[in-house]
């Protein structure tokens, strides 16, 4: 099987804070904040990339007792079922009565009534033939609610169904919607980790059957840079702002406009007609997972979860969304700074190796070029260095035993000096100075001579020495220099991880 991936662009948390930068949205903002699919469009649990990857590598159609359909997946050895009903349930959808399809004509009537122009009898629709709100308001559907991994600009029957129910007032069966996508998964051969956000929430009802994971899957979320992108006019729009429905428009009093607002429901018609107020939805109340199962170490922060119809909840779910936003940026700007660290001190790494290399390969050399001429120096004939003291050698003083005369003069002589190629004579060099006497004639009368100089093996040797030497010393500093650079790349390298490391964990613990 080929490793799975995330999509990036796949099962997003919506943006749906007022801003500035939103100005002009307002109105699509309160109907999608108001509406029935709010939860699941911004519940954002904390995605563990083990447990997303074992159920969908372990995922198997089944059919439960009831004889339902069941994506059965078994997670750290136990059983995992999931199925239509267990999404409604978890998702918040309420949409078990809902429709799951319009006939086309139907669906090319209602687009056009968003200002959607098309000769063209195709089920394929294009997101940039809209006005700017209804284009953010399927942007975010698609994103966050569909199984879609490319082509983002256009959308297919089921979306535009989706967006048709929604506007109008009637109820689409999201959680069927999800669970077909899932199926689909299962046996497709561009199969991927789909639908990670509401995977994770189903499995944190069986906290207590997990075992402790920490790594973790950052969430891709919508941010205000929306705004401006859904403000271009893309190829096909006809430039006329349609509005939305009024089956859309939510009222807001001023004391709520800070705080999430009563939907306003009408007649599902497309023309305009009085409204009035439906019965506000009875808040669904927090809930506490500690009184299901209990806590695990990778349980996320957020406790409690809030309604829309919760004025609580509602200024609670924005602030967090923000912080969501900030942290998510924060994050990039750490990810790049310690991109740009490890770049940095991976080129001077490289530098010093690439040195390091260089000398050891002159060190190299260097010790078997010495080692060469020590072997020459040694391996040469003793008769050949007794031939060349003697000949370089000179007398420098004679001691002369006996007074003047003829016998008592100053003499160097070399007659009596018998060298033997057999037997070479032994030169001492204990001491600076070497004795010889003459035959018996002239005994008494001796000659002291200096020890012949080899001067130019000895002043090659010498010089030899001297440039092994100092090519040692080099060799030695460069590598106490290479070893304290290395050292200290590696510890400043691990210092920085480890602080961004940190700095990123609490931001997220916040």
């Amino acid at each position: 099987m080929a490793q799975l991936e995330f999509c990036d662009k796949h099962n997003m948390v919506a943006y749906l804070v007022k801003s500035e930068s939103s100005e002009g949205f307002d109105e699509i903002i309160d109907f999608l904040t108001s509406s029935h699919i709010y939860y699941a469009l911004t519940e954002n649990p904390i995605i563990f990339v083990s447990l997303i990857e074992q159920f969908w590598e372990t995922a198997v159609l089944s059919t439960t007792e009831e004889g339902l359909q069941a994506i059965s997946a078994t997670i750290d050895g136990h059983e995992k079922l999931i199925t239509e009903d267990s999404l409604r349930r978890h998702l918040k959808l309420d949409d078990a009565e809902g429709i799951s399809s319009l006939s086309n004509e139907e669906i090319f009537e209602h687009l056009a009534h968003m200002g959607y122009v098309t000769n063209s009898e195709s089920l394929t629709f294009f997101k940039g033939h809209f006005s700017p709100q209804w284009k953010f308001f399927i942007h975010t559907i698609l994103h966050c609610l569909s199984s879609k991994k490319t082509a983002w600009d256009q959308f297919s029957s089921n979306i535009a169904t989706t967006l048709i129910c929604l506007a109008t007032s009637r109820r689409f069966n999201f959680s069927k919607f999800i669970f077909e996508d899932m199926v689909k998964n299962l046996d497709t051969p561009h199969k991927l980790l789909l639908y990670p956000r509401f995977i994770q929430l189903l499995l944190n009802k069986q906290q207590r059957l997990l075992l402790p994971h920490t790594r973790t899957y950052l969430t891709p979320t919508l941010t205000s840079k929306l705004f401006s992108n859904m403000r271009r006019a893309s190829k096909g729009y006809s430039g006329v702002v349609t509005p939305l429905f009024e089956s859309m428009l939510v009222q807001v009093n001023d004391e709520e406009q800070q705080q999430s607002p009563s939907r306003i429901t009408s007649s599902p018609s497309l023309s305009p007609q009085p409204t009035q107020p439906s019965p506000s939805p009875e808040p669904i109340q927090p809930i506490h997972e500690a009184e299901e199962t209990a806590s695990m170490p990778y349980d996320s922060p957020l406790h409690d979860v809030y309604s829309h119809g919760s004025a609580e909840g509602s200024v609670q779910q924005h602030d967090l969304t923000v912080l969501v936003t900030k942290l998510n940026d924060q994050i990039d700007g750490l990810e790049k700074d310690l991109h740009q660290t490890k770049k940095t001190y991976s080129t001077a790494l490289t530098k010093l190796v690439l040195r390091v290399k260089k000398l050891e390969y002159k060190l190299k050399f260097g010790k078997a070029r010495r080692k060469a001429k020590i072997e020459e120096e040694v391996h040469e004939k003793p008769s050949d260095e007794t031939e060349v003291l003697v000949q370089e050698e000179t007398p420098t003083e004679i001691i002369n035993e006996h007074g003047s005369g003829k016998k008592g003069e100053m003499e160097i002589s070399t007659a009596n000096i018998q060298v033997s190629t057999a037997s070479p004579p032994k030169v001492s060099t204990a001491g600076p100075h070497v004795y010889t006497r003459r035959s018996a004639k002239d005994k008494g009368n001796a000659i002291m001579e200096e020890p012949a100089t080899p001067k130019k093996v000895k002043k090659r040797t010498q010089v030899q020495l001297s440039m092994d030497e100092e090519l040692a010393r080099k060799m030695e500093e460069e590598e106490r220099i290479r070893f304290n650079a290395e050292h200290e790349a590696r510890a400043l390298q691990e210092e920085e991880e480890e602080r961004l490391n940190l700095e990123a964990a609490r931001e997220l613990q916040r």
